[in-house]
C-alpha cells in the first residue's frame, strides 16, 4: 500500500483517496496489470469504505461499500457464477437448516 501512497501523493481525506486511486486503476494499465498492487488497492478500497460506514455511520457510502465488496470478491476469485455464490451464502446460513 506504502507504494500506492507513493504513486498517487498523500491524500488527506479518505474518500478523495479512494476516488483517485479508482481513477488511476483505470486510467494506468501498468498499475492495472501488475496484480499484487492491484490486489492492495481493492483492499484499501473495501477497508476504507468499510471503516467509513460501518465505524463512522456514512450511509451514503453503503452502495460504493456493497460494490467494493462484490469487486474484492471479484479479484480474489471467489466468485465463479451467481449460483456457486447462492450456494456459498446459503452455507454462511448453517443456523437456518
Amino acid at each position: 500500500m506504502e507504494r500506492l501512497k507513493a504513486l498517487i501523493g498523500k491524500k488527506e481525506d479518505r474518500i478523495d483517496f479512494v476516488s483517485y486511486l479508482i481513477t488511476i486503476l483505470l486510467t494506468n494499465k501498468e498499475l492495472y496489470s501488475d496484480e499484487i498492487l492491484f490486489r492492495d488497492a481493492v483492499e484499501e478500497i473495501y477497508r476504507t469504505l468499510r471503516s467509513e460506514v460501518v465505524d463512522n455511520g456514512r450511509k451514503d457510502l453503503v452502495e460504493a461499500y456493497e460494490k467494493a465488496v462484490l469487486l474484492r470478491a471479484v479479484v480474489s476469485g471467489s466468485i465463479e457464477s451467481p449460483d456457486k455464490l447462492l450456494l456459498e451464502i446459503k452455507k454462511g446460513l448453517t443456523r437456518w437448516e
